[in-house]
C-alpha cells in the first residue's frame, strides 16, 4: 500500500456572490470566506489595504481536516465528497456559468512515491457538477 496523508477542500471564487449563500446551499461550514468589495483582513482579523476583488469561500467537507491512506484512499474519500455534492450540481454549475471557479482540491503529503488514479467515470462525475479537480502534492517527511 502506498502511504500518504491528505486533506480535501472545496474552494470557490465568484465575482459577487455572498459567501453565506454558498454555505446555505452546500450545508458545509466554511473555514474561510470573504465577500467581494469588503475590506481585506489577515486571518487574525487585522486590516489590510484594499478590498476583496471577488468573493471567496473554502470549506472542508465532512469537517475532516486530514486523512491517511492507510484508513481511506484519496480516490474513495473524493468519491464520497462528489456523491455529497451531486445534489447541488445546479448551484455549482450556476456559479461556473457566471464566471466562478469551483475547485475540489486534494493536498497530499509524503516523502515516498505514490499515485492517485482517477477513473474516467469519476472524472465525468466531477465535470458534470461543475468542479475542477486539483491535486496539490507536498513532498514532506512523515513521522510514521
Amino acid at each position: 500500500m502506498q502511504r500518504y496523508s491528505y486533506a480535501i477542500r472545496l474552494r470557490i471564487w465568484h465575482s459577487s456572490i455572498d459567501p453565506n449563500e454558498i454555505t446555505k446551499n452546500l450545508n458545509i461550514t466554511p473555514s474561510t470566506m470573504a465577500k467581494a468589495g469588503q475590506p481585506r483582513t489577515t486571518p487574525k482579523g487585522n486590516p489590510l489595504l484594499g478590498v476583496h476583488a471577488e468573493s471567496y469561500w473554502s470549506g472542508i467537507p465532512f469537517d475532516r481536516p486530514e486523512y491517511s491512506s492507510t484508513d481511506d484512499l484519496a480516490e474513495d474519500a473524493l468519491t464520497e465528497v462528489v456523491e455529497f455534492l451531486e445534489p447541488h450540481a445546479d448551484f455549482l454549475n450556476r456559479l461556473r456559468s457566471e464566471g466562478g471557479r469551483v475547485l475540489l482540491e486534494v493536498c497530499s503529503y509524503s516523502c515516498r512515491n505514490y499515485a492517485l488514479e482517477f477513473s474516467p467515470t469519476f472524472l465525468a462525475r466531477v465535470a458534470a457538477i461543475g468542479l475542477s479537480l486539483v491535486h496539490d502534492v507536498y513532498p514532506v517527511q512523515q513521522n510514521w
